[in-house]
């Protein structure tokens, strides 16, 4: 009897370790910016977005926002950290995180990402440049020290319907160049939401959850053509 015990006990921790492969083998898979594919064990990537109003959804459901239509689809994680009136050198609202970017990195590294999506704000507008650069870089840096191992996604900054103001190009300019010292990608998706009127809320700043759509769309397609999703 003793004997046996010992065979059924081999063949049940084989067939327990053949499981647990198949188990891995068949997890989802975030993909690095080369388009190797790093499987996730849980299957479901873990997603830190930093960012102001537009990323968070402000005026809309919290499940209306781009980062959680996105997330729903492709079976993210979501810690959604974006903040009411913040920027990288912009202090955000007092009912919100009434800090810049700099808080919501430090939050960001709490919760081990895979990816971390980061983006410009209009609501930097204003700021010297000098400043608001090295408030981007020091923000970056930090990012990559707390989370070596995350695929930090830098994204242009979103502007509504109207003429964009030209520090856009200097704000997406100063991201794209943090971005790229830290080995992140940067993704410029245009404007969304130029000449769509209809898809702004009646404060003509933050989108409808149509706008939302629009913007979940462009930077779906962003991510699929940076071999960041799948």
């Amino acid at each position: 009897m003793k004997s046996r015990w010992r065979s059924v006990s081999v063949l049940a921790v084989a067939v327990i370790a053949a499981v647990v492969l198949g188990g891995c083998a068949s997890a989802s898979s975030v993909f690095q910016a080369s388009g190797e594919a790093v499987s996730t064990s849980s299957g479901h990537p873990v997603v830190v977005a930093i960012g102001d109003s537009i990323m968070k959804g402000h005026g809309l459901a919290a499940s209306l926002a781009w980062p959680e239509l996105i997330g729903k689809t492709n079976n993210w994680k979501l810690t959604n950290l974006a903040c009411d009136g913040a920027g990288f050198a912009t202090t955000g609202a007092s009912y919100d995180c009434a800090d810049t970017f700099a808080a919501l990195v430090e939050q960001a590294a709490n919760l081990d990402p895979d990816i971390v999506l980061i983006s410009g704000s209009s609501n930097d507008l204003g700021v010297a440049d000098d400043k608001l650069s090295s408030a981007t870089v020091a923000a970056m840096k930090e990012l990559r020290t707390e989370n070596p191992h995350a695929k930090i996604v830098g994204i242009s900054t979103v502007w509504g319907d109207t003429l964009t103001p030209a520090q856009i190009d200097d704000i997406n300019d100063q991201v794209r160049g943090a971005v790229d010292a830290v080995g992140g990608i940067y993704l410029d998706i245009g404007q969304p939401l130029a000449g769509h009127r209809d898809w702004l809320q009646s404060d003509d700043v933050h989108p409808t959850a149509k706008g939302q759509r629009a913007l979940a769309k462009a930077i779906t397609g962003a991510l699929r053509s940076a071999k960041i999703i799948g």
